[in-house]
Parts: structure tokens; C-alpha cells; sequence
């Protein structure tokens, strides 16, 4: 092989910071209780490099790691009741004491006081409050196996190198934990349930610098972006998309 063209492999590991983004269904009311979190990335790459052009691939493993704190919601309901009560109420009775003969006849009678009880009825509102979903801080986390297609661009001054690095990413889910708020807003739905697909396009880019300390390994800083090009949801109304911004420290050895 010559020297201007070798094969390079190398592996890869750092931290990466998620951005989540959910559309759809009832999440506007929810979507802002989602924060990144740090989570590890770990790859492997054999590159052919030319003089300044490379093509390869490799094999990455990564998390997209959320925090969601999701605040507690309660309902309330209004009723109206009715209310029976007995008023004492005091008042005037004419008594009828006698009958006088004629006609028309006449009475005599006298003014009795006295207290009476009226029963009377009043509208009270009744205000009933319930929990309906606890709130929530956990960690979401999904996680995936990645395939790159690679492209590299790259510049040599004497044992240094600069370059940027990516290309379009196919993956393959690999595990997934953690809950999100359900439709209906009474509780929560764990992703673990969901139908997520398994196959889903992304892709990983990045720049590097790397020092080549002996005539064939070299090591490097990468900061660089991943993401998924689609919805990792199944199906349903709600949709999921996530990006990470991150950096890596890589270990290259130039095969010749």
C-alpha cells in the first residue's frame, strides 16, 4: 500500500449532550420539562486515507439521555348542592275563640304570638380537588448501535493533522427506558412500551485535531454532532427527534 494511501483504524469514546425535541399529541404542554443530559459514546473506525481524501466506516454505540421533571397536575370539579335548613320565624296567629249567630255570622277571636319554623333551602358549592398525575424526575434514556458511511477531509503539517469527518449513520435500537406524560394527561406512558422503530437514518460529524506521537499511532480531541433524520416513535401522534452535541478523544494507528 503506499504510503500516501494507508488503512487507519481507530476508537473513539467521549461525552455527548442531548437536545430532544417531541411534537405532536399534547406535548407543547410538556415539551419544556425536557433537558439534555451528558451521556457516553464509544466507536470504532478503519478509514483508507489518501493524501488528503478518506473513506471508511465503523461501528458506534451511544445513549440519547433526557431529563424530564414534569410537574404534578390536579383537577379540580365544581357542584352545586342543595341545603335544607329550618329558619325560626316569628309571627302573629289570629285564634278564633267563639261563633255569634246571624247572617252573615261573626267571630271573635285574639291575636296568639308565636315562633314557627320555616323550612327553607339554599344552593351551596361544593369544590372537589384530585390528583390526577404525580409529578416526576427521571432520566429517559434510548439507546443505539450505529453503522456510518464516512467521508474525510484532512490537511498533514508534519506530525499534526486537521480534518473534518462524517457522513449519513443507518442504527439499530438497542434498549430504551424512562416515561413521558400520556395523551390524556392522568399519568404517563413508559417508552419501554412504545413501539419505537428499529431501523432509524441519522448522521455524525466532526472535526478533529490529532498529534501523531511515533511514526504510526496518533491521538486526537474530535468535538463533533450526531443525530437521527426521523421520527424514532412507531406510530401515534407523538413524534421524537434527537440530536447530541459532544466531544471525543480518539487513538489512531496508521496501517502500512
Amino acid at each position: 500500500m503506499p504510503e500516501r494511501a494507508p488503512w487507519e483504524i481507530g476508537i473513539l469514546g467521549g461525552l455527548f449532550d442531548t437536545r430532544s425535541r417531541y411534537t405532536g399529541g399534547n406535548s407543547e404542554t410538556w415539551n419544556g420539562d425536557i433537558h439534555g443530559e451528558r451521556s457516553p459514546a464509544f466507536g470504532a473506525e478503519i478509514m483508507h486515507m489518501g493524501r488528503n481524501i478518506g473513506l471508511g466506516t465503523g461501528l458506534y454505540y451511544g445513549s440519547y439521555t433526557e431529563r424530564m421533571q414534569a410537574p404534578a397536575i390536579d383537577r379540580s370539579t365544581m357542584s352545586i348542592q342543595d341545603h335544607w335548613f329550618l329558619t325560626a320565624v316569628d309571627t302573629t296567629v289570629l285564634v278564633i275563640t267563639d261563633t255569634l249567630p246571624g247572617n252573615p255570622a261573626t267571630y271573635t277571636g285574639t291575636n296568639v304570638n308565636t315562633t314557627i319554623q320555616v323550612l327553607m333551602n339554599s344552593p351551596d358549592t361544593v369544590v372537589t380537588t384530585q390528583r390526577v398525575r404525580d409529578a416526576r424526575d427521571q432520566v429517559n434514556r434510548v439507546s443505539y448501535v450505529e453503522i456510518p458511511l464516512l467521508i474525510d477531509a484532512h490537511l498533514v503539517q508534519g506530525r499534526w493533522s486537521l480534518g473534518l469527518r462524517g457522513g449519513p449513520t443507518l442504527g439499530l435500537l438497542t434498549g430504551r427506558r424512562g416515561a413521558v406524560p400520556n395523551a390524556t394527561e392522568d399519568g404517563y406512558m413508559n417508552l419501554s412500551d412504545q413501539p419505537f422503530r428499529e431501523l432509524l437514518p441519522g448522521y455524525a460529524a466532526r472535526a478533529y485535531v490529532r498529534y501523531r506521537f511515533n511514526a504510526a499511532w496518533s491521538l486526537g480531541i474530535e468535538p463533533g454532532v450526531r443525530g437521527l433524520l426521523s421520527n424514532s416513535l412507531g406510530d401515534g401522534a407523538l413524534e421524537r427527534r434527537n440530536s447530541a452535541l459532544g466531544v471525543m478523544m480518539s487513538l489512531s494507528y496508521r496501517m502500512r
